[in-house]
């Protein structure tokens, strides 16, 4: 014959409903020790030793204050309260044996007994509330942290999501959270999911694939209950300053999320939707980035195919004139010295001195014009000596005491680079001819070890704001400034200007050294 089990598993269910700790070995073990001090009570009190002494019927109860307080301690009021009442039943019998001045005496300790046991009660469970909220609240902070670490740390889509999904789970709860990315321009659509005290489930339920849309269509925060202290899901969205980029939702398993889940679903949102939007702004930049390189680089290959191009009408021109016009020139003079014979009208001798003289006059402006265009020194004798010439050449026009100073081992360059450094020298000189009022100038080339120094300095009035620097920095760089600038570059050097009003100026160029080339 079997037994009906209902009965021994129902007060248990009961006393657990009430929230009493039956489940744990500690609470029957303070019991047990109720149970033992009552019966140790009547076993003195059957052998005579409280009798005579009615004083000593209240003695139980002082000690019931032993396991009473320890449940207090150990489980607050769900442990207090049910052990002082266990206590007060198992006394009945014995109270009800005594006369009515006694029961009062036993009731009254057991009532101070239980307002002991409440009171001791209530502050630890008032101290274990606080605890166990500063606990929550360490918690939830070091989710936010792992959080702000897991989408700060990186740039990279992927591993933000998942380490930010890793962050939010709370290892001691059965969650499940999801992250979903919409299409967009900077993002591909993706859903990602993550479970805490459980497998990763497949793919996203009814409720939590309707709450997904729902805060992606609109921007907002969904839960699956009316009111938030119910809820069990929660799905924020996460934004951009334009558009919503997704959605990252949580679901607990275990029961209704608190409020503290909400702001912290919420903060982790906030967060991820900042680092989404750093990581497109990212992209954007680095797009925009590449676009620009990519332009400078076609910008500068224009440069040198413009200066190539220039170079090469220079030299053309320069070759024209010397071939064409100049040698016409030339045969003209010859034949105005031919028709000058002696003996002729005076007035036609003056006149042919006069042609003569102008003929002689443009001769030297074309053979210095051809020179300026594409110097042949510069092809047949190298920089320095094209640079010797265009010091000589403005000393003998302008009078200026021009100086030009080499130091350590002249070698020839390749002719590109040559023929860049000397245009660079040549601006200067012009600049120092139009612009500078100098009595003096000096032009100086250093070779050392792998880089060549070339400098132009005078003492003229110096550039209007003085100040030193890169030429291509400063704030009103003229069209020589330019020109000189976009060849160094093409140089791969640095030029430099230093100016002092009054005080004259000085444009100092470095050049690394390659070998000698066509």
């Amino acid at each position: 014959m079997t037994t009906d089990p209902a009965p021994a598993s129902a007060a248990p269910a009961w006393l657990r409903r009430l929230g009493v700790p039956v489940r744990d070995p500690r609470f029957w073990v303070v019991q047990a020790l109720v149970l033992a001090i009552d019966v140790g009570h009547a076993v003195l009190e059957d052998a005579g030793i409280l009798v005579g002494h009615s004083v000593l019927y209240l003695l139980s109860v002082s000690v019931f204050l032993i396991p009473v307080v320890y449940a207090a301690l150990g489980f607050g009021l769900r442990g207090a309260v049910p052990t002082a009442l266990w206590a007060l039943v198992l006394s009945l019998p014995e109270i009800s044996q005594h006369d009515s001045t006694t029961r009062v005496g036993i009731l009254t300790q057991f009532a101070i007994l239980l307002a002991i046991a409440v009171i001791v009660a209530v502050r630890v469970d008032r101290e274990r509330a606080a605890a166990r909220a500063t606990e929550e609240s360490n918690r939830q902070l070091s989710r936010l942290n792992a959080t702000a670490s897991a989408v700060a740390g990186s740039l990279d889509v992927d591993h933000v999501l998942r380490g930010t999904l890793r962050a939010e789970l709370d290892p001691c709860r059965r969650q499940v959270v999801w992250v979903r990315l919409t299409g967009s321009t900077d993002f591909s659509g993706r859903t990602y999911l993550d479970a805490a005290g459980g497998e990763v489930p497949a793919g996203l339920d009814a409720v939590q694939e309707r709450l997904t849309s729902a805060a992606c269509l609109d921007g907002g925060l969904h839960t699956d209950a009316p009111s938030t202290a119910g809820a069990r899901t929660v799905v924020a969205a996460l934004r951009s300053e334009e558009h919503v980029l997704g959605a990252i939702g949580l679901t607990q398993l275990s029961g209704a999320l608190s409020a503290d889940d909400h702001q912290v679903h919420s903060a982790v949102a906030n967060q991820l939707s900042v680092a989404l939007n750093n990581i497109a702004t990212h992209r954007q930049n680095r797009a925009a980035l590449a676009s620009l390189r990519a332009v400078k680089s076609n910008l500068e290959t224009y440069i040198a195919l413009a200066t190539e191009a220039q170079e090469e009408e220079r030299k053309r021109l320069s070759r024209e004139l010397h071939d064409d016009i100049l040698q016409s020139l030339v045969v003209a003079k010859s034949t105005i010295e031919s028709a000058d014979v002696p003996g002729g009208p005076a007035l036609t001798h003056s006149r042919l001195l006069d042609a003569r003289a102008v003929l002689g006059d443009v001769i030297v402006d074309v053979r210095r014009y051809c020179h300026d265009l594409r110097p042949s020194l510069l092809d047949d004798l190298g920089l320095l000596q094209a640079v010797d010439w265009l010091v000589g050449d403005l000393r003998s026009r302008t009078g200026l005491d021009v100086d030009l100073e080499t130091a350590g081992a002249a070698h020839r360059l390749s002719s590109k680079d040559e023929l860049l450094i000397f245009r660079i020298v040549q601006e200067a000189l012009h600049n120092v001819e139009r612009h500078a009022g100098a009595d003096r100038a000096r032009v100086c080339l250093t070779y050392t070890g792998d880089v060549l120094e070339v400098s132009v300095s005078d003492d003229g009035c110096g550039m209007p704001g003085g100040r030193a620097g890169l030429a291509g920095d400063r704030p009103d760089p003229g069209l020589g400034l330019r020109g000189m600038d976009e060849r160094t570059k093409l140089l791969r050097g640095t030029l430099t200007v230093r100016s002092e009003e009054g005080r004259g100026t000085e444009l100092r160029l470095e050049v690394p050294l390659a070998p000698a080339g066509p």
